[in-house]
């Protein structure tokens, strides 16, 4: 920890993600999204100081010194964590090596990690990491933003009142996308649903898959996945196009839709046990068209700035922030470990496959063109 009464931060990646949002998300985004690059949440965040910036090009790096009037710059990481490591760590490079970064920051004395997704490239990787992740002093929070957000957090609520009947089943609708790119926020989105319930099995069907061995080349796109829980819970990446998140109940469906703009209801609470059937035509009718519900978002950290106060939290010993983050890392994990599964089941035909059934020799170097995820 800091000597100083602020705990440190830095900043490994000064893009998009790490340092500036993009122009598009800052025109379309939901309030509920900002801040959103790594540097913006901490510079916005009680008691954490932004001390230190990383990138290996020297435009980018010299660009988010200058806005965050930050001093300690550095083309490697290493020679960041090397002159002192921070308390936090915000890492928003590309996956490749990214695995490397968290193990080093945690070898070098940095508690606290703020991750973008997915997590790592490959099983071996998966491997290290989960020795590292299951250590009580160690806090990691993931990219994947949308379960911190108050309204993906009402919609959960509601789900699970009870008022509705059980929750069944949970559907991301964002449409064609690829795995690495896109759908780490749908898997993360599904075990949200699932509140610690085990993962049995996953099914999937990609689109084209370019490897050598096991080693993926491509971003598949996602054609679809089913996640079966322990239960009865499943749920499903589709390919409906949109940016909305459904949960089904028995009596109900609960939808927080473009992309967190808005939440919405279809269907009627479950009738109690033992209650008459209402004398009321209107109460028998099976149609029930979608409501916007009236929804006012609390006062609360919102965007980046969410999971980084867990994890500041965390770091200041508080037990409710260590709990959630212990089982955040839980979800970090299987959220992984159920993305190298939907290439394992598409591989075998679309077979379902358990967790533990992944072939240990699995990369996924997840390129588009030019670019990896």
């Amino acid at each position: 920890m800091s000597g100083t009464s602020n705990l440190t931060a830095g900043v490994v990646g000064c893009g998009r993600m790490g340092a500036f949002s993009s122009e598009s998300m800052r025109v379309h985004g939901p309030d509920s999204y900002f801040p959103l690059a790594h540097a913006e949440a901490i510079e916005a965040a009680e008691g954490l100081d932004l001390v230190a910036l990383c990138d290996s090009n020297g435009d980018s790096l010299s660009r988010a010194g200058e806005r965050y009037g930050v001093e300690r710059k550095y083309a490697d990481y290493r020679r960041m964590l090397a002159a002192g490591a921070p308390d936090l760590l915000g890492i928003a490079t590309r996956t490749i090596g990214r695995a490397d970064i968290m193990i080093d920051a945690i070898e070098a004395g940095t508690r606290a990690l703020h991750v973008e997704k997915p997590m790592c490239s490959s099983m071996e990787e998966l491997s290290r990491l989960e020795a590292l992740l299951d250590r009580a002093d160690v806090f990691v929070t993931l990219g994947a933003l949308r379960r911190h957000l108050a309204i993906y957090r009402e919609a959960l609520a509601m789900a699970n009142s009870g008022r509705f009947g059980e929750l069944k089943e949970a559907f991301g609708e964002f449409g064609e996308r690829t795995l690495y790119w896109s759908h780490p926020h749908t898997v993360d989105l599904i075990l949200m649903a699932a509140s610690g319930a085990p993962v049995q099995a996953v099914e999937a069907r990609l689109g084209p898959v370019e490897r050598e061995g096991m080693r993926i080349l491509n971003d598949p796109v996602v054609k679809h996945a089913t996640i079966h829980f322990q239960g009865g819970f499943m749920g499903h990446v589709t390919q409906l196009p949109g940016t909305d998140f459904r949960m089904a109940t028995e009596t109900a469906q609960i939808a927080v839709v473009a992309n967190g703009h808005s939440l919405w209801r279809s269907g009627r609470e479950k009738p109690a046990p033992g209650a008459a059937r209402s004398a009321d035509p209107a109460g028998d009718n099976p149609y029930h068209e979608p409501e916007r519900l009236d929804y006012k978002p609390p006062e609360v950290p919102q965007g980046a700035l969410a999971p980084i106060m867990q994890l500041v939290a965390a770091l200041h010993g508080q037990i409710p922030a260590r709990q959630a983050n212990h089982a955040l890392k839980r979800d970090i994990l299987t959220g992984q470990k159920i993305l190298f599964a939907i290439v394992q089941s598409h591989l075998e035909g679309g077979r379902p496959v358990d967790l533990g059934e992944i072939d240990p020799a699995m990369f996924i170097e997840a390129r588009s063109g030019d670019f990896y995820a």
